[in-house]
């Protein structure tokens, strides 16, 4: 997040700002308290110029210590400590210049005795800097929240077509239908339930409604439909086990995103080896998130195939404007075992 006055306009409001704080500041001590016009002056100079320098610093401390936080105390407390080291070190360092360029016995008496005073416009000063601040950040982030949302309504669409290119591809389909055209000679009653099973797949997939989420358990259901359709084309080189911890069946996921982690899975794992390729569904609820593992082996020996990593990257893009993180998906290959990690929050 850049800065938000240097640069642009921002600069000019700035300046003038403390050119009307500079001026009222003079006036208050030339009728006031009767001080010199050019000591008037001096003084005014020196003390805002620095505080309006100091003040450009005090964004970066808002940056970096947000009351979002989990300890809502500890950003309030480095706000005061880190208030009085800057007020305290702006009045030693404006008293030590006005000290050598005022040698006037009235000023330095003057000086001397308004520490206290400097002391509570310099807290002011800070106070109403930082509340600006924290307005402008709070601005911010409520356009980068829009700007996110509009972008996921606007993902949410292009997903919905890229669905149609890597959730049901149309080998996937193929395939199915030549499987269905074999059994219905060799075995009508299994190419009738796999026609059940290739419809209701479908049915999920594609009629789904525009809830962004679903359960984990409905999820596993539409994953098993879809690995007992192409159990028919591999037998048992393909299997499939879950290991699903209590209470993480009534997460809520997005909708289909476990489907491209199991066509990977059947892609890269059971179609190139002629060896079983299990593949294991875990999930468990840690504090706030839910991780879910998606791992199979895969011979080592087999030549790999190219792919586009659509699914992979999708999921990933999902996440990051779901939840505003770009590190929720992980993937590791170990030897002849491949482990996708994918955390969501709850």
């Amino acid at each position: 997040m850049k800065h938000p006055i240097l640069g642009g306009v921002g600069s000019v409001y700035y300046g003038l700002i403390w050119l009307i704080v500079a001026l009222a500041h003079t006036a208050v001590l030339y009728f006031y308290f009767e001080l010199p016009l050019v000591a008037s002056l001096e003084d005014s100079l020196v003390f805002n110029i620095l505080f309006a320098g100091l003040g450009l610093g005090f964004w970066y401390i808002v940056k970096y210590s947000s009351p979002g936080s989990r300890d809502n105390f500890r950003p309030m407390i480095t706000l005061i400590i880190t208030g009085l080291f800057a007020v305290g070190l702006w009045i030693w360092v404006c008293t030590s210049i006005l000290q050598l360029l005022q040698v006037d016995t009235t000023y330095q008496t003057f000086l001397q005795d308004s520490r206290i005073w400097r002391l509570v416009s310099g807290s002011l000063y800070y106070a109403v800097i930082i509340l600006i601040y924290y307005l402008i950040s709070y601005n911010q982030n409520l356009q980068e929240q829009k700007s996110r949302q509009l972008q996921l309504a606007t993902a949410a669409k292009e997903a919905e077509l890229k669905m149609l290119k890597f959730q049901i591809n149309p080998h996937f389909i193929f395939n199915s239908l030549n499987s269905i055209s074999s059994l219905t000679l060799s075995d009508p009653q299994k190419a009738q339930q796999m026609i059940v099973k290739l419809s209701n797949f479908l049915r999920y997939s594609l009629g789904k409604d525009n809830r962004d989420t679903n359960l984990l358990q409905d999820e596993i259901e539409n994953i098993k439909l879809y690995l007992d359709i192409e159990k028919v084309r591999f037998g048992d080189r393909l299997v499939f086990e879950t290991n699903i911890h209590q209470g993480c069946n009534d997460c809520r996921i997005p909708n289909l995103i476990l489907q491209p982690l199991f066509e990977n899975a059947v892609k890269h794992g059971v179609q190139e080896s002629i060896e079983a390729i299990q593949v294991t569904l875990s999930a468990e609820r840690l504090h706030s998130a839910l991780f879910i593992e998606v791992t199979n082996n895969f011979d080592e020996e087999a030549v790999s195939q190219k792919g586009a990593g659509i699914g992979l990257r999708n999921i990933k893009q999902r996440l990051a404007l779901l939840y505003g993180s770009e590190d929720l998906l992980q993937f590791e290959k170990n030897g002849n075992l491949f482990k996708v990690t994918v955390e969501i929050p709850q």
